[in-house]
């Protein structure tokens, strides 16, 4: 992980809804405030106007969050605005139909409730890797 922090030139701008909020401290407090920046939304609304406004690398999608009824109407909205942007989505259901309806809008992955630090962090190692994978296609070390 470290690595990949070294090379990253401004840090990942994360948006938050939901329960990930309470990891929150916690995660900025051990990746670093160089590395990741991070906002929390109060619902779907604010979620999908702090994105199609401001720059945001990546989103955590509570479909439980207050204003998110329809958390895969939410994720096309998002999907229009910003199509390849990493989605997390944070959920009650983990059958195998609710899995393959997240994959089909390409959210980044599903993280069953209730959210594990360990886990968020780990999404969000990866969400890291994959952006620097993006950004420097030459680096086969990544």
């Amino acid at each position: 992980m470290q690595f990949l922090m070294e090379q990253q030139s401004e840090p990942l701008e994360l948006v938050v809804t939901g329960e990930s909020e309470y990891w929150l401290e916690a995660l900025k407090s051990i990746v670093g405030p160089q590395w990741l920046r991070v906002r929390v939304v109060r619902d779907g609304e604010a979620l999908l106007h702090v994105i199609c406004t401001t720059r945001v690398d990546a989103a955590v999608v509570d479909d439980q969050a207050r204003g998110v009824d329809a958390p895969d109407l939410l994720i096309r909205q998002i999907r229009r605005v910003r199509p390849s942007m990493p989605l997390v989505l944070v959920s009650d259901r983990s059958d195998r139909q609710s899995l393959e309806d997240a994959m089909r809008l390409a959210v980044y992955s599903v993280v069953a409730r209730p959210v594990g630090f360990e886990t968020l962090l780990r999404q969000i190692h990866g969400i890291m890797h994959r952006l620097a994978k993006e950004l420097y296609p030459w680096d086969n070390s990544l």
